[in-house]
Parts: structure tokens; C-alpha cells; sequence
């Protein structure tokens, strides 16, 4: 009797691991169910002269949703106005406010075109702040949904699949432009991989890297407790199990997930920002890529979602970046 029962408790006990593992698996890929990311500008897109639209690849037929909006010209701004944006971010038992505000004076100083790429979790609109300042800086901004985030229809693919599609888009607009300028991808966590990935597309320049993520695998098991604190409580024991089950479901493998491939191979100038306080995205993780293409910046005592936007003295420090790449770009 006692075995019948060890057996029947055994067989209910195998149920609920695999069933935890589906859940936990569900949740991983339908990352909207219980993980959002605040949307930083309360104002509608539109009302902020962004135009949505949707790009779908002439090969595999996956779609891409995004906004795009045109850089801010100074001669349509009033003496005296300006734009600005301010964030307030907890994490990392740290919290951040970053603020920035930028005159019409400031305006049109680096030319080219900027492709945001939000983390997991978030959607196009969270990356709206970001734009912003690129705006204001000269760019034309262009900021899609992720697959499996937002208003995208297309399974979740931990961001390792994007870029095919990405690159084709920046063809076609390069080719609506007739004139080649500088193309630069910037994305926030999980978008970094994107980024990363798009490195080798010939329609992108270079990368900003903004608090990188970790292998997946690696990156869940930091992630996780986080954003979702009970829930990590439920399946702590069982993360590996859930993200091999959750990647073979997408058809990723965990080497698809590691940008730190991308960034000892790549050939294109690439920032990468991180917090020393953000384990989600540790310095130390990248320590191991010497790549002379690479430029590292740790910003002091930020949230990990904070760095999605820059101060006025973050920026000084992009922007030496990015007008020493613009010179590079012109004289070459």
C-alpha cells in the first residue's frame, strides 16, 4: 500500500515539474503576461510627430511594427521652448531620475539615422524617451517592436532573429535616401543582441550597446528575481529546465543569445554602457572582449532600465563617441 501510494505521489509530483516547466515556459515566451516596462512619455506617438508603420521581409514574410519619426528642426520651435524628457527608474537597490533637456540651439549637430531597439518585456513606445534625444541631436529614428513584444504577431525569439529582417528594412529606407549616412543601432538589454547582430548588416555603421544582456540562460536567473520576485520564488529551482524548454520551443540555441560572439568578431565601431550596480548586465561579464573596436563607459550607480536614457552629462560622453565615429565615417 504504502508503494502504491510513493507511486501515485511520485507520478502527480513528475505532472507538476512538467507542468511548472510549460508555465514557466509560457511565461518566458509571452514575456507581455506578466513583465511591461513603464512608458516613460505619457503623450501619444502621434502626438509627438511619430507615424507608425509596418515592414514585412520579402523572404520569410515575418513583419516588424515600428514608429519613425524625422529629426527636430530648430526653425520649428518657438524662442525659448525646447523638449526634454525625465525618467525615474528603481533597481539594483538603487534609484535614479535622469532628465534632460535640449534648446533648439543644440539642435541638427550629427546626421544620420537611429534604429532603438527596446529590452524584454518593454515595446516600441518605452524607447520613445530615448528617441527623443537622438532627435533633438539630428537623427531620423526608427523604433520597432521586438517579436513576441508590443503590437509584433511574430513568435518570441529572445531577440536573436530580428536583425534579418531589421537589415532589410534599412535597405529599403537607405535606398528611398539615394545618399549613404551614417546608420547607427542602439539597443537597450535584450535589444543589445539585436543590435549586436545587425553589426554585420552593411546598412548599419556601428552599435551603442546600452546595459548588454547576458547569455540567456545566465541572464534569466538574474532577470527573474528582479522584475518577478514571487514568481522566481516558484520556479528557482527549475530555470534551466524552463529556458531549455522555452528555447527549444523557439528553435534559439543559447549560443544565438550570446552577444559577446558578436562583439569579439565584429569590425564596426561599438559603445557599450554599462552600471557597476546592474547585475543584470555586470561590467565584469564583458571583460573577456578586447575587441579595439569596442569602447567601454560604465555610468556610476544606475538602474538597469535607467540606462535607456542619458543625462545631460551621459550625453556629453555619447556624443564624443559618436562625432569622433562621424569623423571617421566623413574623412574614410
Amino acid at each position: 500500500m504504502n508503494n502504491k501510494i510513493k507511486l501515485v505521489f511520485l507520478i502527480i509530483f513528475a505532472q507538476f515539474l512538467s507542468g511548472c516547466t510549460s508555465i514557466g515556459s509560457y511565461i518566458i515566451s509571452n514575456p507581455d503576461v506578466y513583465l511591461s516596462e513603464a512608458e516613460f512619455i505619457k503623450a501619444k506617438p502621434e502626438e509627438i510627430g511619430f507615424t507608425k508603420h509596418e515592414f514585412c521581409s520579402h523572404n520569410s514574410k515575418e513583419c516588424i511594427q515600428y514608429l519613425a519619426a524625422p529629426p527636430y528642426l530648430s526653425e520649428n520651435f518657438p524662442v525659448g521652448s525646447s523638449v526634454y524628457y525625465n525618467l525615474h527608474a528603481v533597481g539594483n537597490g538603487v534609484e535614479n531620475t535622469v532628465s534632460h533637456t535640449m534648446t533648439p540651439d543644440t539642435f541638427n549637430r550629427f546626421k544620420g539615422t537611429a534604429l532603438l531597439l527596446h529590452g524584454y518585456g518593454g515595446k516600441k513606445e518605452v524607447m520613445i524617451a530615448t528617441a527623443i534625444y537622438f532627435r533633438a541631436l539630428g537623427m531620423k529614428v526608427i523604433i520597432p517592436d521586438l517579436f513576441g513584444h508590443g503590437e509584433s504577431q511574430e513568435k518570441f525569439a529572445f531577440g536573436s532573429k530580428e536583425h534579418r529582417v531589421l537589415s532589410q528594412l534599412l535597405s529599403q529606407l537607405a535606398n528611398k535616401k539615394g545618399d549613404k549616412e551614417l546608420s547607427v543601432v542602439v539597443g537597450h538589454s535584450m535589444g543589445t543582441l539585436t543590435a549586436s547582430n545587425l553589426i554585420s548588416s552593411e546598412y548599419v555603421d556601428a552599435a551603442i550597446l546600452l546595459a548588454p544582456m547576458m547569455r540567456f540562460d545566465i541572464a534569466a536567473k538574474e532577470y527573474l528575481p528582479n522584475k518577478a520576485p514571487k514568481l522566481s520564488s516558484l520556479f528557482s529551482d527549475r530555470v534551466d529546465d524552463i529556458v531549455t524548454h522555452t528555447m527549444n520551443e523557439a528553435s534559439v540555441t543559447l549560443e544565438e543569445t550570446d552577444l559577446l560572439i558578436n562583439l569579439i568578431e565584429s569590425s564596426k565601431p561599438a559603445l557599450l554602457i554599462n552600471s557597476n550596480v546592474d547585475s543584470i548586465s555586470p561590467p565584469s561579464y564583458f571583460s573577456s572582449v578586447n575587441n579595439k573596436q569596442l569602447t567601454k563607459l560604465i555610468f556610476e550607480n544606475r538602474a538597469h532600465s535607467s540606462l535607456m536614457v542619458f543625462s545631460q552629462k551621459d550625453a556629453s560622453k555619447i556624443e564624443k563617441w559618436l562625432f569622433g565615429l562621424s569623423n571617421h565615417y566623413n574623412s574614410s
